[in-house]
């Protein structure tokens, strides 16, 4: 039968000798892999110096790979540029906060942004897209690697760029010291000449100032991106295109959904929730992120780099793999791409553990590779990729990332943590959701979570309202709506532009904690005491909830009826509200996402709007039904008991289950429904 699924591994050829390559390939296919990705990280390989392009090694490469019947998909290897281009135009050197020009001595120092590295890489993705656009064993073209990956610029020309950008966005200087707050401490600018980067060693500027700085920094990695995209589209139209960018980067990143759609065909990703399952944060994290790339595109994404071992360790635990393997097709995968093959004898990836073992013989990894591999035969019919039709949204946004980072002395609460807590809520129900951006919501949903976005801009704002209007519910959380597009606070009633969606003024807020900030005020060291002031509880109901409660929004309903209250402080206030507007419901929690009160409020929206929730399982184990089947994938270390609404037979050891089903430490199980009595 045909495997649906996409199993395979990056493969660094020009790391091995040639008589090595045939043995690895057959090793490949024995193992039933059906994919390989080639090329990253090496353009000069390709291109030792500046027009000398030697691609015989890799025709070669491809042709082995043809014959062995495994499809290739082709990173366009732009980042890092060679030696040779950095010492020819030092310009696509990084520079520092200070200005200061730094060496490439490490991956991801170059400046897409920059005209001269553009010229080149564009040369050469035009090179090799023609070279290779139809050869036989040619699946996809990647879109470099980790684009969004390393650190901005801050050079004098990438300053200039950024007055281009200033100036075609805000055409007058007026306009400009408007939405900068430029009257503020004395800082208005005459020409957009005067325009600088708003860092200087470890100071950053106003946060007006900062969000326009990361949107110049996001809108030139789309740019690059589009732009690697077009030759790809040109000379390769027959050739899918996908790429595990790093849009999500806490240091650099972009924003991915402003422009996903039109920039990539395949959602690609990299799956590295770590080598410690146990680390709750990081394995949901990496089924988010999977979430954020596929957005509301119905297609499924390809894990073009997967978790093998790590720096300095060598495995996760046994079965983890096999486990991460099952769990990204819950997350709608159809590519398990394996990094990589081979552990690293050298470079700034040595002691990363592939695969293979440093010297080229198969550890225990592989094995597990090979069991999944196996397995898929048996799946075939049950519809893999996993394609859902979620009826719960999940607002997500680059912008509201940057501005909380900025601000951390008011946004305590960081905004990942929002939405990771929301996400973990819908995951412990084993619910779906789309990830969407909030100022185009492209389908239609019955719940919209709008966990902590601070920025409200008026498409947002719009968005929302009609969302309510035409029926929709909408649950959003503390610190939401605060800022306008400019990274200004309204001055309007908050929260801001919605104020009346959600029928309440939400005006002072209390720190029961102890609050220090980074600003020394009056010149006194102030010191940081582990205090609290207040232990406020949430009832909700006949429910009393006690979790720890940091911050939390003083809420002054006017159409909005009280949900929830705050008990044990001085008097009882609104803890959730919730305001009939349209023909929908809006609703508010005057404390940051907090799982507890989302899963109540989630309970009472699976009723009340008909919302399909996910299987019940114990915490840890992921499930989801697929026609008359259901995957169950054991996260956790510990042996986990589900108990089952009806018999069922196992897809894999042809059984019949009926009552509960043992899922055994990191266990996985497949069961079938149909043609049972």
């Amino acid at each position: 039968m045909k495997q649906l699924i996409n199993v395979g591994t990056n493969y660094h050829p020009h790391d091995w000798p040639r008589e090595r390559w045939p043995v690895d390939i057959q090793l490949m296919k024995e193992s039933g892999f059906n994919l390989v990705r080639l090329g990253h990280l090496c353009w000069d390989s390709f291109e030792p110096s500046e027009g000398n392009f030697t691609f015989e090694w890799f025709d070669e490469v491809m042709e082995l790979f043809a014959e062995a019947g495994i499809k290739v998909v082709l990173d366009i290897a732009t980042r890092p540029a060679p030696t040779w281009l950095h010492k020819k135009y030092p310009g696509i050197d990084l520079s520092d906060r200070n200005g200061n020009r730094l060496a490439a001595v490490h991956r991801y120092m170059d400046d897409v942004g920059n005209p001269d590295f553009q010229k080149y890489a564009y040369r050469f993705a035009e090179v090799i897209s023609k070279r290779y656009a139809d050869a036989p064993a040619l699946y996809a073209l990647g879109l470099c690697n980790e684009v969004g990956s390393g650190t901005p610029s801050f050079s004098e020309e990438a300053r200039r760029r950024y007055v281009g950008w200033l100036r075609e966005k805000y055409v007058t200087i007026e306009h400009l010291n408007l939405c900068w707050a430029a009257h503020r401490w004395s800082r208005k600018l005459n020409s957009f000449e005067d325009a600088e980067f708003p860092v200087a060693g470890a100071m950053n500027g106003a946060p007006e100032r900062m969000l326009d700085m990361w949107r110049f920094f996001s809108d030139e990695q789309l740019v690059y991106l589009k732009g690697l995209r077009d030759i790809v589209r040109r000379n390769a139209p027959n050739a899918r295109e996908s790429t595990n960018h790093w849009g999500e980067h806490p240091g650099y990143g972009f924003d991915y959904l402003k422009a996903y759609r039109s920039t990539f065909d395949i959602p690609g990703v990299g799956f590295y929730p770590g080598v410690n399952p146990e680390d709750r944060n990081a394995l949901h994290g990496t089924c988010f992120t999977m979430n954020h790339r596929i957005g509301e595109m119905d297609k499924p994404i390809w894990c073009l780099e997967f978790q093998t071992g790590s720096f300095g360790a060598y495995a996760p635990p046994k079965g983890v793999l096999r486990m991460y393997a099952y769990l990204a097709l819950l997350f709608r995968a159809e590519t398990i791409c394996a990094w990589t093959w081979r552990s690293m004898l050298g470079g700034e990836e040595q002691y990363f553990y592939g695969l293979l073992d440093h010297d080229g013989l198969p550890g225990r990894k592989l094995d597990e590779f090979r069991q999944f591999t196996s397995e898929l035969d048996k799946l075939t019919d049950l519809g893999l990729p996993y394609m859902p039709n979620p009826e719960i949204a999940l607002a997500y946004s680059y912008e509201a990332f940057k501005v909380s980072e900025n601000q951390k002395a008011y946004y305590k609460t960081a905004y990942l943590k929002q939405v990771i807590t929301t996400y973990q809520v819908l995951m412990a129900d084993n619910t779906e959701c789309n990830v969407v951006n909030l100022r185009k919501i492209e389908k239609d949903y019955k719940l919209l979570l709008i966990p902590g976005h601070c920025i409200m801009d008026e498409a947002s704002a719009q968005a929302v309202r009609q969302f309510v209007e035409k029926g929709g519910t909408v649950i959003m959380t503390a610190y939401s709506a605060k800022v306008d597009e400019n990274n200004q606070v309204f001055s309007s009633t908050l929260p801001g532009r919605l104020s009346d969606v959600f029928g309440i003024r939400a005006g002072a807020f209390e720190r029961p904690i102890y609050h220090t900030s980074d600003a020394n005020e009056g010149g006194l060291q102030k010191e940081r005491m582990n205090l609290r002031r207040e232990s406020p509880r949430i009832r909700m109901g006949d429910k009393i909830m006690d979790t720890p409660i940091d911050y939390y929004e003083i809420l002054e309903p006017n159409t909005a009826e009280t949900w929830a209250v705050f008990t044990d402080i001085d008097r009882e206030l609104p803890a959730v509200t919730a305001n009939n507007y349209g023909q929908g419901t809006a609703i508010y929690t005057a404390v940051p996402a907090q799982a507890d009160v989302l899963q109540a409020l989630l309970e009472g929206c699976y009723e009340r709007l008909d919302i399909r929730k996910g299987i019940t399982t114990p915490d840890g184990v992921v499930a989801r039904q697929m026609g008359s089947s259901e995957i169950y994938v054991n996260t956790t270390a510990l042996e986990q008991t589900v108990i089952l609404p009806a018999k069922a037979h196992s897809l894999f050891s042809d059984n019949v289950v009926e009552g509960e089903m043992v899922l055994k430490p990191y266990g996985v199980e497949v069961l079938e429904h149909s043609d049972l009595t």
